[in-house]
């Protein structure tokens, strides 16, 4: 166990972690909170400080029904990411707080944005000439929640299917969501008692809830429609796109491969945010940021500026300089504040770390970034 010197006066966590090939890394991850800034200014760190996240916490029924729960908060434990994800949880504001039935929101860090439209509570409603949008509620916030953007699941019972295990069509983005339908495509290969629940089920319903988070240049106007999932929270790993980066846990990665990661595990698995919302190369931490449609009022601020240098020590005695990466930042519109995780690994190799020396700077750090440890597209190399 390496003995650690942090000077940051931020909470850090530094675990063991097996490298894609079976090889071990020591990961040093530090998480610092800040409180939201006005006109321009940079954020500045928070009396409280929140601790590092330990592994993925969720919303809604986990235990009972994972596939209708959303992440709530994605875990800091991981190796590397290869971007830097931003996310931003809470409940978004209508425009100077009053009610509207619908608006459009976006969030802007450095060169990366995103814009979805928020809408109060509404729904399809089925017709003769087939769905359409009925009246929204007017509302003053919208909770961005995995949940309230579109997309759903349908339950099969265990006694239609072949193999007596319960079954589910779901939306591959989104199970968790609302407003979707599935086409006959997607449960057309189903047995066919199952596949005649599911039809009779869809037939039956007549009204649902439709999705309050969309693509603001994208609406979903019926349940069929074929439309991916916008919001600005955390991904679920079991959800496309995350879910196609882990590579096939087929029978050659169980003879060949096994308990490592398969051969064509891609590291953007590691990565939670909306595609649309990760940034490549890594954010430097000191980025200009733009929160329009999430806050009362429009807010404009920058990152703070901070740099994490790490140094460390091994059994041999020789000394390493790294640069952790800025690999999360996570805005929480409740509370108004933002939590940033830096990260580095170091690979044993046969010489352990035995101590780490860790602090922060805000000025401008020159530094040979070949010093820092770097992890390839499917995880470490050494």
């Amino acid at each position: 166990m390496a003995n650690i010197e942090n000077h940051t006066g931020v909470p850090h966590f530094w675990f063991e972690q097996t490298g894609p090939d079976g090889e071990r890394l020591d990961v040093l991850v530090v998480r610092a909170t800040f409180d939201f800034a006005a006109g321009g200014e940079l954020m500045t760190l928070a009396s409280e400080q929140h601790p590092v996240v330990l592994g993925d916490t969720f919303s809604g029924p986990v235990a009972t029904d994972p596939l209708r729960a959303v992440v709530k908060d994605d875990g800091d434990l991981l190796p590397y990411k290869p971007g830097t994800d931003i996310l931003v949880t809470g409940h978004a504001n209508a425009p100077e707080g009053r009610a509207h039935i619908n608006w459009v929101a976006g969030i802007r860090v450095g060169k990366v944005q995103k814009i979805i439209r928020l809408h109060g509570p509404r729904q399809f409603r089925k017709q003769f000439f087939g769905w359409r949008l009925g009246p929204t509620e007017p509302t003053t916030h919208v909770a961005l929640d995995y949940r309230l953007a579109f997309g759903g699941c349908i339950d099969i019972p265990a006694a239609l299917t072949s193999d007596g295990e319960q079954d589910t069509v779901k939306h591959p983005g989104n199970p968790a969501g609302s407003g979707w339908l599935p086409k006959s495509a997607a449960y057309g290969k189903l047995d066919k008692a199952a596949r005649e629940h599911v039809a009779k089920w869809v037939r039956n319903q007549k009204v649902i809830a439709a999705p309050q988070i969309e693509d603001a240049l994208k609406p979903v106007v019926h349940p069929y429609q074929s439309a991916g999932t916008d919001s600005l929270g955390p991904i679920a790993r079991w959800w496309t796109p995350r879910r196609a980066l882990q590579g096939a846990y087929d029978e050659k990665w169980r003879n060949d491969r096994y308990p490592m990661v398969p051969e064509d595990f891609d590291s953007r698995f590691y990565q939670s945010a909306h595609p649309d919302l990760v940034a490549v190369p890594h954010l430097t931490g000191d980025e200009s940021v733009t929160l329009s449609g999430l806050l009362p009022q429009k807010r404009d601020m920058r990152l703070p500026g901070w740099r994490l240098i790490a140094v460390v020590t091994r059994a041999s005695g020789d000394s390493i300089v790294s640069l952790p990466v800025l690999d999360t930042v996570r805005f929480d519109l409740d509370r108004c504040q933002a939590s940033l995780v830096w990260r580095a690994h170091y690979a044993e190799a046969g010489d352990p770390v035995t101590e780490l020396l860790v602090a922060a700077t805000t000025a401008v750090i020159d530094c040979d970034q070949s010093s820092t440890s770097e992890l390839s597209a499917r995880g470490a190399d050494t």
